[in-house]
């Protein structure tokens, strides 16, 4: 009887097995991974994650997740939206686009397809050098430089970014990413989050309608991106006239409104030239002679940096908190695309070094705290609390050496003298309890049982196109192992909740590759193996594990409308700002600083109604002697006087001093003042917009009363008596030409 239920088993297994059931259960399947723009991005930042599945035999609808490590070696989770399901056709492929944020170079990406509370489909992924069925690309170091390209040819950039990493010492070189398809392009404005800059060529400009299809969503991410802080260098020449149609896609970035086009004849190439700064001239070819079409731009915003004759032939604009530079020309066509200097101009249109720099390069080895990017100092000065004490490494030591003494020679040597070895089964549990009990004590003394919060705010307000962003760091003590959802509230400048605020929301990571460092060549480890996850739209963290008596970095972005700005009235006469400031809000701004080109205005405090005139006979200083604290010094070979910076305090956990070099790095010499890198969050520097055009007055808010941002948990404000809260505000002021107004 046994036998012939054996056999019959086996006959049904058999049956079973080849064609018809298997083929009804084949399941959906994840086929392909691709991370970045062009396979290019950037540790630490956020980053479009394409993901294909291919269907089994049955149509499923539900919800795609993609887990990566954060900062802190900590799986972090994507996912699908749940009003936007994804839905897998029978043996069709399906790609779904996703932004994550990887905390490490070297990772692994785990995709799953769940159908309700089961897993259908699920697949890891490794990071590699190269990408293919099993990889991705690894990532590029944050304080890498990364351009993106978007063209059918070349226009120099590939070669500007190795003749600058090649000429200086950037920390961590450069990157470009071609893009031949705009359909590559991110649908979020945070996809370019880790790009530099973007240069678009309009040679073919057909190949841009798509930026128009369907939602427009690509054409509003880029907008948005630079209204953000980012960097579009747009090259329109000979297609200007359907470049810069009124209904084209790319008409709306340019700074100002085609007029026509004019020819360009022999010698209409030296604004070109004269602005690549010492660059050979640009050879017409065999025949002798230059051909191009230029257009010519009416209503210009913003600031012609290179003209031919009346022809603006380079304009850079704000927008926003961001730049557009325009260039009048195709840098993929005849005759520039044969000139050997193009680089030249690429490189100054990108804002790269032009030249070594023999002061860093000497200094390039030098001892650096754990950090190499000036983000990095910030994180750790908000990682001191008040009434948190750390233990001394020399005390962890001599704690570790005093117990093993005492459970080794000391128990030996005294249970020896007593004759009584075998109470060592009382005597070692002892020693290790009581120790144990000592340490948790003395923990408890120096950290205490209160959550605390640290946190800094940086409000920039667009005061003429009434947009206003903000920019919150925080870090997370937590007095025993707990988990956290975690969100923010955006504030307005007058107090009021940013009701249409667009929050993203994240960990924020240590660039290099110190301890905890997101630069480490081999994957991290943690002790959290069970992944939190990030709301579908990123304006919040769920479940977020701390361990006890330690912190969380964390960091936000949000934008939001504000029309109720700052009172001002600044015109342009004989180069410097003239007119008056009224403070409009309901709090006092304190250490107001207006800064104006290459000037700094000292303005003090403005209390609520205070008004200030700006005129010559305010106090200024140049603003780079204000920001390095420079000092006249006799030479020591020469005995000549010459101006000396005071070296920048790398070690420092001054929160406002750190948050004032990042404000205006590049205009406080940069990589060679700080001897740190800003790739990891460059857009925080305003040094771009100081212009002829607009002016920036810098202060911050009395104590915590009036923060920029609530950071949340569980939607209720989160912190303590002894959390530190500081808010930092920057006004753009636009500064028109005319005669100031007489009120």
């Amino acid at each position: 009887m046994t036998r012939a239920i054996f056999l019959l088993s086996c006959a049904a297994a058999l049956l079973a097995a080849p064609g018809t059931v298997s083929a009804q259960e084949k399941r959906p399947e994840v086929v392909r991974l691709r991370v970045g723009i062009a396979e290019h991005y950037k540790v630490g930042q956020w980053t479009p994650v394409e993901i294909t599945l291919r269907g089994g035999s049955e149509q499923m609808t539900g919800q795609v997740s993609l887990t990566v490590p954060d900062g802190d070696g900590v799986p972090s989770r994507v996912v699908t939206p749940p009003n936007k399901p994804c839905q897998v056709l029978p043996g069709q492929e399906t790609s779904v686009l996703l932004y994550a944020r990887f905390g490490e170079i070297n990772s692994e990406a785990t995709v799953a397809l769940r159908v309700g509370d089961r897993v259908m489909a699920a697949k890891s992924f490794t990071s590699s050098m190269e990408a293919d069925a099993e990889h991705y690309p690894s990532a590029m170091l944050a304080e890498q430089r990364l351009v993106v390209e978007v063209g059918p040819s070349s226009v120099g950039v590939e070669e500007a970014v190795e003749r600058a990493d090649r000429d200086s010492t950037s920390m961590g070189g450069s990157a470009v990413a071609r893009v031949m398809d705009v359909g590559q392009l991110p649908t979020r404005w945070y996809g370019y989050e880790g790009v530099d800059a973007v240069v678009i060529s309009t040679s073919r400009p057909e190949m841009f309608h798509k930026l128009l299809a369907g939602s427009s969503a690509r054409l509003e991410a880029l907008d948005q991106w630079v209204r953000m802080g980012g960097r579009l260098v747009l090259l329109v020449g000979s297609q200007g006239s359907e470049v810069l149609h009124p209904e084209a896609p790319l008409a709306r970035l340019a700074p100002g409104k085609l007029e026509k086009m004019v020819p360009l004849g022999d010698g209409d190439t030296g604004a070109l030239e004269s602005y690549a700064e010492n660059a050979s001239p640009v050879s017409t070819g065999g025949n002798g002679r230059l051909s191009m079409m230029a257009p010519r731009l009416k209503d210009i915003e913003g600031t012609v940096e290179a003209w031919q004759a009346d022809l603006p032939m380079i304009v850079r604009a704000t927008r926003g908190f961001g730049q557009v530079v325009f260039v009048a020309a195709d840098l993929d066509r005849a005759p520039l695309n044969q000139w050997k200097d193009r680089k030249l101009l690429v490189a100054r249109l990108l804002g790269l070094p032009a030249k070594l720099d023999e002061e860093i390069s000497e200094n390039s080895a030098m001892m650096r705290p754990g950090f190499e990017d000036i983000s990095g100092q910030l994180r750790s000065a908000l990682d001191e609390f008040t009434g948190v004490r750390l233990v001394p490494f020399w005390a962890v030591v001599a704690g570790i050496l005093v117990y093993i003494l005492l459970i080794g020679p000391a128990d030996y040597f005294l249970l020896r003298r007593l004759r009584h070895m075998e109470w060592t089964w009382f005597t070692f549990p002892l020693v290790v309890v009581v120790f144990s009990a000592g340490a948790y004590w003395l923990a408890y003394r120096l950290k205490g049982d209160q959550l605390r919060t640290n946190q800094i705010d940086l409000v920039d307000v667009d005061t003429a196109g009434g947009m206003v962003r903000g920019t919150t760091w925080a870090n997370i003590f937590s007095p025993r192992a707990e988990s956290y959802n975690l969100g923010l509230r955006p504030k307005l400048p007058d107090g009021k909740t940013a009701e249409d605020a667009r929050v993203l929301f994240s960990w924020l990571g240590l660039p290099g590759e110190g301890f905890g460092g997101m630069n480490s060549r081999t994957a991290g480890s943690s002790m959290w193996r069970r992944s939190y996850a990030f709301s579908p739209g990123l304006d919040a963290m769920e479940d977020v594990p701390i361990q006890v008596w330690s912190t969380k970095s964390v960091t936000s972005r949000w934008s939001a409308s504000w029309k109720n700005c700052l009172k001002a009235d600044l015109v342009r006469q004989e180069d410097v700002p003239k007119g008056r400031i009224t403070n409009s809000l309901d709090f006092p701004l304190e250490d107001c600083l207006l800064v104006y080109d290459r000037w700094a205005y000292q303005l003090g405090t403005l209390r609520p109604g205070d008004s200030v005139a700006i005129d010559s006979f305010v106090e200024r200083a140049e603003l780079k002697t204000l920001l390095t604290g420079r000092r006249i010094v006799l030479g020591e070979n020469d005995d000549k006087l010459r101006q000396q910076p005071t070296l920048y305090d790398a070690t420092s956990r001054d929160i406002p001093y750190i948050v004032r070099a990042m404000m205006f790095y590049n205009a406080a010499g940069g990589l060679r003042y700080t001897r740190l890198s800003n790739q990891y969050q460059p857009f925080v520097d305003f040094s771009g917009l100081l212009g002829p055009n607009c002016a920036i007055l810098v202060a911050r808010s009395p104590g915590a009363a009036n923060p920029g941002a609530e950071l949340l948990r569980d939607g209720e404000p989160l912190g303590g008596e002894q959390s530190r809260h500081v808010t930092m505000f920057r006004f753009v002021l636009p500064v028109r030409k005319g005669e100031a107004s007489r009120d």
